[in-house]
């Protein structure tokens, strides 16, 4: 009965032992693409996808991701987003929508047409966040970035 307990006191130890020492990767995340999904008089809606993925072996909790996304250098959104579980080894796709009146981006309908005429066709967008999850009781953050242009319609819905 000794070496019972002792045995099972000796593995217990060892057990939160190993935990203590095991550090749980960070999720993974990777801007995937967008997509202009609505274009109107006013503005255009923009959705920037996102792909976070858990590379551990066992189910972890994004607890928030934070998120601003910048076009042409002016901020855009600036939000934070709540919780959601992701399973051993899983991703999952995120999408952030983004209306952008056409007035906040580039000034009055003048400025617009001067950009269009002036062959301007694309946007500059810059996304910068972080991404919070937890796993085995440790917290772990990774940062959220992604740059690049955006072509701007050529043709309005009549």
């Amino acid at each position: 009965m000794t070496n019972k307990l002792w045995f099972l006191s000796t593995l217990s130890l060892a057990v939160f032992a190993l935990a203590g020492c095991v550090q749980p990767s960070p999720p993974e995340v990777t801007f995937d693409s967008y997509a202009l999904s609505k274009v109107t008089l006013e503005g255009i809606e923009i959705n920037f996808n996102l792909e976070i993925k858990n590379p551990n072996p066992i189910p972890m909790e994004v607890t928030n991701y934070t998120c601003k996304i910048y076009l042409n250098e002016i901020e855009f959104l600036n939000e934070n987003r709540a919780c959601f579980s992701l399973s051993a080894a899983d991703k999952k796709k995120v999408a952030i929508p983004v209306y952008v009146r056409y007035d906040k981006l580039l000034g009055t309908a003048a400025a617009i047409l001067n950009t269009l005429t002036s062959g301007g066709k694309t946007i500059n967008y810059r996304i910068d966040g972080t991404v919070n999850a937890g796993l085995l009781g440790v917290s772990v953050t990774t940062p959220l970035k992604a740059s690049g242009t955006i072509p701007l319609p050529t043709e309005l819905p009549k």
